[in-house]
């Protein structure tokens, strides 16, 4: 049955692409016209169709018919709109709305639930209408932030507009053949601006409050509200008498709201007295009147039941007139009657139906009608926010520029409005968010209005335009190389650094997937641009590598599964495949790209032509988390960012209760990744959006999920930091732990120089870093980083190294003075070598500077003591330019040339100290012999090794990639050995020069050593002339030691790989079968190992270890699904077919 069902899917597939799947030119890059059928093998829904055509072709999109040709927003606020029926809750601010099947649901958060965790949502108020029943919820139109909903009813050609945006306290109802009609889950009190209680009908603006909040409810003037359906007493008193005193009696179903009236006629009703804020209990209320008909009109519910009275006693003077005089009431729950109220019998009481429901409704004549509703602090704001609710905002537009030379960033923020009264635009109340008015200057008229939101208290300000100016002093991308100072503690230690480069340089592969892919990737430019500077000799073998890998991903070749990008024509989006963690559906857009195009700015430091050859089809996938064009008609404007919030979004079709984000440092390395690009590019546009996303989301991130100043999380709120912040809240947790160096970390990763944002503050950094260290010691126990394991480790010193680079340095020198087979011993992990590299450039250097700046984007300065030290500047021009540093007084402190595309640290480091003492494991790039497999000699694992033929002579040649000093050579034998054989060298592969003869050595495994060289080759040739045994000759390892000879440049490419090759197999690389499985999975691995089992959302389900040779995994229990099994840096998708 199942294959059956695979067939289906291949064949709707087929039916899909009824043309041949074709590769799209992106100058030289290309992607796949649509997603390839082998990315639709999962069919969760059993349709036949496969989960991902159905989301691509099939999924209904909600949003206004004009708008389908258009690109679709994700990733936002308001987004689950767009992909649900009825979409969810929208996270305005500070109003909520929440469309549903008969109207909108509206909800003014204004405190925090007791925990600190969630703002409380409160009491809801419902809009809704007689005999109107939307079908959906749909997006009618949209702007930078905001967002025009429609809930068309076709039926009965009726309809609702719903205008909200970011920060502006109005929401602008527009109603088509309706009466609306509200209701409130909690009951509600209808007020004058003056608090009173306000007589119905009327055609006057009014004020609603409901669970301790006012809404304000703006009419046309043409409309009319009356109140329908109102729990009421009334006590006929038989002839009209003097009143002076009410006393109410209050069952446990209190009143909160209330109004005292009297009539003489029973028709014409006078408000004698009111109550918003009861209490229940015993309520006595005096004045001096007169009537004979006395009601109490009951407005908002003080508890989850309905109203319930023992006794209500009317008075003149001391004399009771109420008792046992004729009653009626609205309704009657059960036995519970009217009569009781008055009877005099503490007792007995009234209730009221539990069921009976009140209704205002706006008598708009069922035509086309419109109202507002607002947010208002206090009733007697309504009018001041009467002046401002006609005006309703029809756009928003955010506008930004970067100033190098002035190291500021400028940000406009432009409202249109238009006036619903036909009068001219005027102003509207918009409100901003700490991480803009605590950190960027502006000279705005803030009014006495804030408001209480998940970020801190929301200011608010009178206009349409409105100015901020964020200090901005550039990104540095890298470092030059570092140097031992004997003067630091812990000084920097060459021969660590390049034996950590050497290791990592072996690596062969990459991810298959856009997140652990991207991270290969970052670490390949990383690194590639780490040997440059150090004058490794593995510099051209890594540039190779790294550019294969990402020429690989930014092209598609038709029948490729892997390392490529696909187009969403009906969605308007551009994806990696293979996804993972959601992303084919949007979600981590931004962190899995942000690699990408992180490792591809990096990269074009050593390449500048890649970046031109491949430069549009890098901004095609840039485009699709961050694009800046607003004439793009393909990929939305900032899909991922939400420029008034400040941050990003991860969640890609958003959900029913808001959108949130995890990692804020991946978020950050999206923008690092951008702002680079467009400086290597010279394209002012990404730069100037990149520096805009990337000082926002700094400040956002500071402000929301550390609370650095402590002036936004909610005093209940038990930590200092969030894992996961939400439209509504915060969570002390990730999506795959609740370890708080998780929690903490996921905010630091991956090590970054341009993370200097959080070194910003250093006495915030290290309470930081203190709090990370004490909950894990408290929660896990933990009691030093290398608890962490390898990753985390790394992760947790790539943040303390940016403010502490002496505890950092301190920490890795006495970590590599371990046995690297300690349990402790962290320096052996992938990323060691960048953390290293990293510090000890700091530990050079000083601290990073914010009063102290440069005129180049790609820049940092550094400071000792409050004074400038040092400043590290790239200028990715074709031509020298002049770098200024200027302090924070704009005056010019020093200046120095920079090179056409060359890093420059000035004052110039000593270059002593650099290079490291003795020799080093050289890297080869390539190695060919006459017979066997000849890379297996040079790996760098003992447990495979090369063999040749079984004749004489045979050859083994290396290339080193450069020109290198050869100060030692050693070569591992397996059994079947050299009884005789030379080695020669050679620096261009012609001439060849005699370096050691070797005759009658012995048989059996062993080591053959020849030191004491001093010659420089590039090659190195082993010439086998006679055999030990009747085999072959047999090498598990040949390494050679030395340094690279200085200035070394290649004389040919070091390692040329075909542009769309996969790289080379690994013959140590794990192996899993079969795939797609039903009760078992097989993993061959070559040596003992360990493997992780997670599923899409990044939570482990099984751990486990592996022997050498064939393991079988069980996989019986889980559900059929898509699965991630993780085996040091490989990653498989297994498909899991069956319960």
């Amino acid at each position: 049955m199942k294959s059956l069902y695979l067939s289906a899917i291949l064949l709707a597939a087929a039916a899909l692409q009824t043309h041949a799947q074709a590769p799209v030119s992106v100058g030289a890059g290309s992607y796949a016209s649509f997603p390839p059928a082998s990315e639709n093998t999962i069919d969760g829904n059993n349709d036949g169709k496969g989960d991902l055509y159905q989301f691509v072709y099939d999924r209904p999109i909600y949003v206004a018919a004009d708008k389908m040709n258009k690109p679709i927003p994700t990733n936002d606020w308001w987004t689950d709109l767009v992909v649900s029926q009825y979409g969810g809750l929208m996270w305005a601010y500070p109003l909520v709305a929440d469309p549903e099947d008969y109207g909108v649901k509206m909800y003014y958060p204004n405190s925090f639930v007791a925990d600190g965790s969630n703002i409380a949502y409160g009491g809801s108020m419902m809009i809704k209408a007689a005999g109107y029943t939307p079908s959906k919820a749909i997006a009618k139109d949209w702007s930078d932030w905001g967002l025009v909903m429609s809930l068309p009813d076709s039926l009965h050609n009726k309809n609702m507009d719903v205008t909200m945006a970011h920060g502006i306290p109005f929401m602008w109802l527009e109603t088509q053949g309706i009466n609306p009609e509200f209701s409130f889950d909690r009951g509600a009190s209808y007020l004058t601006q003056s608090g009173s209680a306000i007589q119905f009908p009327t055609s006057n603006s009014f004020v609603i409050q409901t669970d301790g909040r006012y809404f304000g409810i703006h009419l046309s003037g043409s409309t009319t509200a009356e109140l329908q359906g109102q729990q009421y007493v009334r006590i006929d008193l038989g002839s009209v008498q003097n009143i002076t005193k009410v006393r109410l009696n209050w069952e446990t179903a209190f009143a909160k709201g209330y109004a005292i009236q009297v009539s003489s006629n029973g028709t014409t009703w006078s408000t004698v007295a009111s109550e918003v804020n009861g209490n229940g209990g015993l309520d006595s209320l005096s004045f001096n009147t007169s009537g004979r008909y006395i009601k109490l009109a009951l407005a908002e519910k003080g508890s989850i039941y309905a109203y319930s009275l023992w006794e209500m006693e009317v008075f003149n003077g001391t004399t009771l007139l109420s008792r046992n005089k004729p009653v009626e009431v609205s309704s009657v729950e059960a036995a519970f009657a009217g009569t009781n109220v008055n009877d005099g019998n503490t007792g007995t009481r009234w209730a009221s139906d539990g069921a009976a429901a009140e209704r205002l409704v706006l008598n708009t004549g069922n035509g086309n009608a419109y109202f507002v509703v607002s947010a208002l602090p206090a009733p007697g704001d309504l009018p001041t926010y009467e002046t401002y609710a006609f005006n309703k905002v029809t756009n928003t537009a955010v506008g930004y520029d970067y100033d190098a030379s002035a190291g500021k960033v400028y940000v406009n923020w432009n409202i249109t409005t238009a006036n619903l009264k036909g009068q001219a635009a005027g102003n509207t109340i918009q409100g901003f968010l700490p991480h803009l008015y605590q950190n960027a200057a502006n000279s705005i008229a803030f009014t006495a209005v804030n408001y209480v939101t998940p970020r801190g208290s929301m200011k608010t300000a009178i206009g349409k335009t409105f100015s901020f100016t964020y200090d901005f002093n550039g990104i540095l991308p890298t470092y030059n190389s570092p140097y031992r100072n004997a003067a630091d503690a812990s000084p920097y230690n060459a021969n660590a650094m390049f034996d950590m480069l050497t290791r990592f340089s072996k690596k062969t592969g990459y991810g298959g997937d856009t997140y652990w892919g991207g991270k290969d990737l970052v670490n390949y430019a990383k690194y590639t641009l780490m040997a440059k500077e150090l004058n490794h000799q593995a510099y051209q073998s890594l540039k190779a590598k790294t550019r294969e890998s990402l020429v690989n991903w930014l092209t598609y070749t038709p029948g490729e599964t892997e390392k490529f990008f696909a187009r969403y024509d009906r969605w308007g989006a551009i994806v990696g495949f293979n996804e993972s963690y959601g992303s084919a559906e949007f979600t981590d857009n931004h962190f899995h790209y942000g690699y990408l195009i992180y490792a591809c700015a990096l990269y074009g430091m050593t390449d500048p032509d890649f970046l031109t050859q491949y430069g549009p089809m890098i901004k095609m996938v840039a485009k699709q988390y961050a694009n800046w064009d607003r004439t793009d008609n393909f990929l939305p404007f900032f899909r991922t960012f939400d420029p008034w919030i400040g941050h990003s979004y991860a969640g890609g079709t958003s959900s029913s209760t808001g959108n949130n984000q995890e990692s804020t440092s991946e978020a950050m390395q999206s923008w690092i990744g951008l702002f680079l690009l467009g400086d290597m590019l010279n394209d002012e546009a990404i730069r100037d959006a990149g520096a805009f996303g990337y000082i926002s989301e700094a400040y956002a991130t500071l402000e929301y999920w550390f609370d650095w100043k402590n002036r936004n999380l909610p005093a209940a709120y038990p930590h200092n930091v969030v894992g996961i912040l939400s439209n509504q809240g915060f969570a002390y947790g990730t999506y795959f732990s609740a370890s708080p160096v998780h929690i903490h970390g996921i905010q630091y990763l991956p090590v970054n120089p341009g993370f200097k944002y959080l070194a910003k503050d250093t006495t915030w950094a290290k309470r930081e870093y203190s709090d990370m260290m004490t909950e894990s010691a408290a929660i896990d126990g933990h009691t030093s980083e290398t608890d962490f394991g390898d990753d985390w480790a790394h992760v947790a010193l790539g943040f303390r190294q940016l403010f502490d680079p002496k505890y950092a340095a301190g920490f890795m020198a006495n970590n590599l003075a371990l046995a690297p087979t300690d349990s402790k011993y962290i320096m052996d992990y992938e990323v060691a070598g960048m953390t290293y590299f990293y510090t000890h450039a700091n530990q050079n250097l000083g601290f990073f500077s914010f009063n102290f700046r440069t005129n180049f984007p790609s820049s940092s300065v550094f400071e000792r003591n409050g004074a400038f030290s040092h400043a590290v500047a790239y200028n990715p021009t074709a031509s020298a330019k002049t770098c200024n540093v200027y302090n924070a007084g704009g005056a010019i402190v020093a200046s120095f040339n920079v090179p056409a595309r060359t890093l420059v640290t000035y004052p110039t480091l000593p270059t002593t100290g650099q290079q490291p003492t003795g020799c080093y494991g050289l890297l080869p790039a390539t190695a060919t012999a006459t017979s066997g497999n000849a890379a297996l000699a040079v790996d760098g694992s003992l447990g495979s090794r090369w063999e040749s033929a079984f004749t004489d002579p045979q050859q083994l040649t290396v290339d080193l990639g450069v020109v290198s000093t050869v100060n030692k050579i050693s070569i591992s034998w397996e059994v079947a050995n050299a009884k005789n054989y030379t080695l020669t060298g050679s620096v261009d592969g012609n001439t060849w020069l005699p370096i050691a003869t070797k005759t009658n050595m012995p048989t059996g495994n062993r080591t053959d050593i020849i030191d004491n060289l001093n010659g420089n080759y590039r090659y190195i040739r082993m010439d086998g002339t006679v055999r030990n045994t009747q085999w072959g000759y047999s090498i598990y390892e040949l390494e050679v030691c030395g340094t690279a000879a200085a200035g070394a440049a290649p004389l040919a490419a070091a390692n040329t790989l075909a542009s769309k090759a996969e790289p080379k197999t690994d013959a140590t690389a794990p192996v899993l079968y079969p795939n797609p499985a039903n009760d078992w999975v097989k993993i061959q691995s070559k040596t003992k190992d360990i493997y992780s089992l997670t599923d899409l959302q990044g939570k482990v389900i099984q751990t486990g270890k592996l022997d050498a040779g064939i393991n079988t995994i069980d996989i019986s229990r889980l559900p059929k699904g898509l699965y991630i099994i993780r085996i040091k840096d490989q990653t498989f998708k297994l498909i899991k077919s069956n319960q």
